[in-house]
């Protein structure tokens, strides 16, 4: 594993948390441009994931991307279906999906897939039914992987943004860490792509309408779920005593680089909740 030089800010303790639920944002699981999915980098991050799961931690892998990539291969077979965002999630989560069960099975895990819908956790016996899943993966030794299920979600049981979806899985399984990966290094005073003075909010502990405001204006720039979703999931995971990071994800073995202290945005309740003990 490649090592990181720890920076100016302090190191995230990785190797405390029990529970943990990384969301993996489409700009690092594909290209945007072709669609290709980016082999190295997952390998780099079920490296680091199958570390965490065999010192005993329990993970959950949130990934998007499944329109991205089915959307180019549907447009390679020269096809325009009636409903191509559905077919293309279709195509493509399971070119996703078998880039991970590839990764995990070469270092002897299984991949369990989970696509769901704003109902699954909205829902109390939904809910229940979803934690009991995850639980009885982890006692298999798989390692559990979430999407949103785009091709029978319609308009009123959709996220539209895995930022959430990730936040309430984390509040599911009751989680003490959510780590929202991006194309960013975190949460800015100002959009950091107009105004380069810019500086990095290291740390939150309450989310106030000025931060909400700044997300809201760079909402088209700060990767596909933008800094708003974000900022709503943050609200979920502190609301249930999980901590949360944002941290650019674009680098190789980002686990490796929270841990060495490379920049991050770190969202932090002001209680913690009781933890689970049998998720």
């Amino acid at each position: 594993m490649s090592p990181f030089p720890v920076s100016q800010l302090s190191a995230y303790p990785l190797a405390v948390v029990g529970f943990l639920v990384i969301k993996v944002g489409s700009a690092l699981i594909a290209d945007p441009k072709t669609g290709e999915i980016r082999i190295s980098w997952i390998d780099s991050l079920v490296e680091e994931v199958v570390r965490l799961a065999a010192r005993g931690q329990k993970v959950v892998i949130v990934t998007s991307g499944a329109v991205t990539v089915g959307w180019h291969r549907v447009r390679h077979l020269g096809c325009q279906p009636a409903d191509s965002k559905r077919a293309a999630a279709a195509i493509g989560q399971v070119q996703i999906m078998q880039a991970f069960a590839r990764n995990l099975k070469r270092r002897g895990w299984e991949v369990g897939e989970l696509l769901l819908t704003r109902k699954d956790v909205d829902e109390a016996d939904r809910r229940l039914h979803v934690r009991e899943v995850l639980h009885n993966l982890f006692m298999s030794g798989a390692i559990p992987v979430v999407n949103e299920n785009d091709t029978t979600a319609t308009p009123e049981t959709c996220f539209g943004d895995n930022d959430r979806l990730a936040a309430h899985v984390a509040e599911i399984i009751k989680a003490d860490l959510l780590v929202l990966l991006s194309n960013v290094d975190g949460l800015f005073t100002e959009d950091p792509n107009i105004n380069p003075s810019a500086r990095l909010v290291k740390e939150v502990r309450f989310i106030t309408s000025e931060m909400e405001a700044m997300a809201t204006s760079s909402l088209t720039r700060n990767s596909s779920g933008g800094m708003v979703t974000k900022l709503m999931a943050a609200k979920i995971a502190m609301d249930a005593g999980c901590e949360m990071v944002i941290a650019n994800g674009t680098r190789h073995y980002p686990l490796a680089a929270i841990e060495s202290g490379a920049p991050s945005t770190r969202f932090i309740p002001i209680t913690k909740k009781q933890r689970s003990t049998s998720t």
